[in-house]
């Protein structure tokens, strides 16, 4: 499942940044003791990965080939990270029930709106983190026998020759062009209620996930703050 519109809000927000930046959001009406909550699990759900070439016309080109190698960097540094604290997980690779896949396209309209919605105080929230998906999360519950999911959506582009060139040139004239550039999220949500209880964003001019060191070195900063 791919969301342009992801990409182009996130490219939107990360143009205001010169550098790695990370901004956690909690549920502070609902908080997370994992502690007193033994036995619990985590589904991991197949990550909204993407990797594209940024053309000399400021054009993103997906490239398939880097996507699956990206992807399953991501998936296994962060199956690494819980398992390395000790949680249970379970898996929600390649989601075909239908009402399933609602919920990820769901998920990823929440997430959108948090994103839009940053920093801003918005009356029906009362300035507190407040989103939800819903009880229809119950499906996933009841599926993969787990108590939260975790969701992990990740943009990433990288500059072409042609691109470089272009952006060496408008320096010359003291104009900034964008280069490329990797954003994207990760969200907890309660399986339980619905409730997204975590979420942090990332925006960063560098990085790459084609590699496996780097790639780590991501979702380190996008699980940065994980209530887990």
């Amino acid at each position: 499942m791919r969301y342009r519109d992801v990409g182009a809000l996130l490219a939107l927000c990360v143009m205001l940044c010169a550098c790695t930046t990370t901004q956690k959001e909690v549920a502070a009406s609902a908080p997370i003791n994992w502690s007193a909550e033994a036995g619990k699990r985590v589904v991991l759900v197949d990550p909204d990965v993407e990797l594209s070439e940024l053309t000399a016309g400021g054009i993103t080109e997906a490239r398939a080939d880097w996507t699956a190698t990206g992807k399953n960097f991501i998936k296994a540094d962060v199956a690494s990270t819980l398992q390395a604290k000790g949680i249970a997980t379970s898996s929600a690779d390649s989601v075909t029930d239908p009402h399933e896949v609602q919920l990820v396209k769901l998920h990823s309209a929440v997430g959108i709106s948090i994103l839009q919605n940053a920093g801003l105080n918005l009356p029906t929230k009362k300035n507190n983190f407040d989103w939800t998906l819903g009880p229809g999360v119950g499906a996933f519950r009841e599926h993969y026998q787990g108590d939260y999911a975790l969701f992990v959506t990740v943009r990433d582009s990288y500059t072409t020759a042609g691109r470089a060139l272009v952006m060496l040139g408008a320096a010359m004239l003291g104009v900034g062009i964008q280069g490329g550039q990797q954003i994207g999220f990760a969200s907890l949500v309660d399986l339980r209620t619905g409730r997204v209880v975590w979420f942090n964003r990332l925006m960063s001019t560098g990085g790459n996930l084609r590699e496996e060191k780097p790639a780590a070195t991501t979702v380190k900063k996008l699980l940065d703050g994980l209530p887990l």
